[in-house]
């Protein structure tokens, strides 16, 4: 069904090539237009979701004035949703989670996920290591929010996370780094501005 899913899942080197595809096959595509929401506050989900195009992001939508988001999670492209391990754990989410931007998941309901840990038991490690990642991950990300200059956090943010840029627009990204979108603002005009600074010196003494 997805070579997405595939192309994560083959370099753990858990499943063989047709335990893979079998796995991948499984998974139904869902279209999420953007600011639906996939689940609710205080819900359950079902299923097992894997963002194949878009953005997922946990937390109400946001209000005109609501400059930083408190304790949002991002679910970016070729990611499982591991949002506060709710699927693991059986718990309801403590945030909504909505589509950030028109989206395409591939889902597999739990009753289903049950049949393919019979089949193929190997899957049962392949979201263990995968869970293990997305913890690293965030580790990471609690590290980047330790930070209290927003210009460290910032240059934190694009040594670790360069490529998340190209998925967020500004006010969301200011969201991700918990900083004021004024400040980000204010530190990305200073790096541009000393950017042509140095072209311009550059060009003065060739």
């Amino acid at each position: 069904m997805s070579q997405s899913i595939r192309d994560l899942i083959s370099p753990l080197q858990i499943l063989s090539k047709s335990e893979t595809l079998n796995v991948s096959k499984s998974f139904k595509s869902v279209q999420l237009k953007k600011n639906e929401y996939l689940v609710q506050k205080g819900f359950q989900l079902d299923q097992l979701v894997f963002l194949k195009r878009g953005i997922l992001l946990s937390g109400a939508l946001q209000d005109q004035d609501f400059d930083v988001l408190h304790a949002n999670e991002f679910t970016f492209e070729n990611n499982f949703l591991f949002s506060n391990r709710s699927l693991i754990t059986n718990k309801p989410f403590p945030h909504s989670i909505h589509a950030l931007v028109d989206s395409e998941i591939l889902v597999i309901t739990l009753a289903e996920l049950d049949g393919i840990y019979e089949t193929i038991p190997g899957f049962v490690a392949v979201l263990r290591e995968l869970t293990q990642l997305e913890l690293d991950k965030q580790e990471k990300i609690t590290q980047l929010k330790k930070m209290v200059s927003p210009q460290k956090r910032y240059d934190y943010f694009q040594r670790n996370f360069a490529w998340i840029a190209d998925h967020l627009p500004e006010n969301q990204l200011a969201s991700f780094l918990q900083i004021p979108s004024s400040d980000l603002s204010r530190i990305k005009k200073q790096i541009s501005v000393g950017s042509n600074f140095k072209s311009d010196f550059s060009g003065k003494t060739q």
